[in-house]
């Protein structure tokens, strides 16, 4: 009986803390954080996943903790890096928008954009179309596998009840944020290119040909060529993805020893 719940009066704090951690990951993280997934789905799968990093954990902290106040402040801080985690992992995705929205504003779909309820603001269609492609390959390069081990790997690398964020981590952050945006930039920087070098060619020929109705003629040529662009683009996707994944784990497990 002792190996079916291992769970007794003397360690349920850790899974409690497990827990709390985990819960904050779940909670941000891009598969989960639609509005229509139920929230006792996602606490369900919080408390199954806790359960098994419980279980795999070999040496488990004895947590004594001097009063309640105590025991509440590491859990909330349990909580605060559980979030902190799993905005890392919103922040992955959230390049493959920005890489979409910057096509939308040059090739003339930013008033396409719509209400996205899980970024709670208006995104563009190119921007919601990046990020599904980003999501259906992270599944592809079984990225689930990597962000699990490093969820384990953080309790390790960060003991339940200890570590506080440090300065060095805060550098690394804005680190993390301005990689995001190059290469966000870098994914586009192809189609901006064309894009650029069409809109000189039409401002060329507005001036050699006024007669041509540029304005309206330039908006549905952009509009297709961006398309056709990415329809050629998409099978470099895959190439792209899973070098940023292996990027991404380093920063995460450089954010993770810095806290």
């Amino acid at each position: 009986m002792e190996g079916l719940f291992p769970l007794n009066l003397e360690n349920w704090l850790t899974y409690l803390f497990i827990w709390a951690r985990l819960m904050g990951i779940v909670f941000l993280f891009p598969y989960f954080s639609y509005r229509g997934i139920p929230f006792t789905l996602r606490l369900y799968l919080s408390l199954v996943i806790a359960l098994l990093i419980f279980l795999s954990l070999e040496n488990q902290p004895d947590l004594v903790f001097r009063g309640s106040l105590e025991m509440i402040l590491v859990l909330g801080r349990e909580v605060l890096l559980g979030l902190a985690i799993g905005y890392l992992v919103t922040l992955m995705f959230s390049l493959f928008l920005n890489a979409g929205q910057m096509v939308d504003l040059k090739s003339g779909l930013m008033l396409s954009g719509v209400f996205e309820p899980q970024f709670g603001s208006q995104v563009t269609f190119m921007g919601q179309f990046y990020y599904l492609i980003a999501l259906v390959f992270f599944l592809t390069l079984n990225g689930h596998h990597y962000f699990l081990k490093a969820i384990a790997d953080s309790y390790v690398i960060i003991p339940i009840g200890m570590g506080v964020m440090s300065p060095v981590m805060s550098e690394g952050v804005l680190v993390i944020f301005a990689h995001v945006f190059a290469l966000a930039f870098q994914m586009v920087a192809p189609i901006i290119v064309i894009l650029m070098v069409m809109d000189i060619g039409l401002g060329l020929i507005a001036k050699t040909v006024p007669q041509v109705h540029v304005f309206i003629l330039g908006l549905p040529l952009k509009i297709a060529l961006s398309m056709l662009l990415f329809a050629i683009l998409i099978p470099m996707f895959g190439i792209i993805w899973e070098g940023y994944l292996d990027t991404f784990i380093a920063y995460l497990y450089r954010f993770m020893e810095g806290w």
